[in-house]
């Protein structure tokens, strides 16, 4: 039997409970084996912004899924030097879980950007793409753009538990010196508040 992996991948600037109820939602509804959390490195997507070192970002990841069994992380992107890209990430899951089916997780934001990914027809080869719906969208308008490429994507489509929150509502809020408990893991706040991240965004 293939093993199933799910890869969230992302800046998680910070990771928030939205990543982690959809990560579930998806694992338990693909029956998949483990998910893997891929915090973007150096992503080609976010050059010129100001991120959070991607130690401090992995760190919050590592401590928003703790003691959850299905989850990993994973730091190749991380530990990678340049810009990232997520066909150069999938092909090494690919060799180093020989065998394995791999399940890329996204909303619908992103999932409508994938034709114009570098390296998007290795993207369509290397993974079945998971499309979790996000609050106030239609998964319409990702198959619109998906099925005029000439790229030939499988794509499932999933609802997922809506979670109303985004990394830049969490940073926002920080910044005005408001709480973000709700939005983030209690040990992912701690951690924010003890560096002393966001304060300036």
């Amino acid at each position: 039997m293939r093993e199933r992996i799910g890869i969230m991948g992302g800046t998680f600037d910070p990771i928030h409970k939205g990543h982690t109820v959809i990560a579930k939602s998806v694992g338990e509804q693909l029956g998949l084996d483990r998910v893997l959390f891929i915090p973007t490195g150096n992503p080609n997507f976010k050059q010129g912004q100001k991120l959070a070192s991607a130690a401090d970002r992995a760190h919050m990841v590592a401590l928003a899924i703790e003691g959850e069994p299905l989850f990993e992380l994973d730091l190749r992107e991380v530990e990678r030097t340049g810009v990232t890209y997520t066909a150069d990430t999938l092909e090494e899951l690919t060799q180093c879980h020989e065998g394995a089916q791999l399940f890329f997780i996204m909303g619908t934001d992103s999932a409508i950007t994938l034709p114009g990914w570098k390296r998007a027809e290795d993207v369509a080869r290397l993974c079945t793409i998971v499309v979790a719906k996000r609050p106030g969208q239609s998964t319409q308008q990702v198959h619109d753009a998906l099925m005029a490429s000439t790229i030939d994507f499988d794509v499932i489509y999933l609802d997922v538990p809506q979670v109303d929150v985004s990394s830049t509502q969490v940073r926002e809020r920080i910044a005005r010196g408001e709480d973000a408990s709700a939005m983030i893991p209690a040990s992912v706040g701690a951690y924010i508040a003890q560096v002393g991240l966001y304060q300036d965004v």
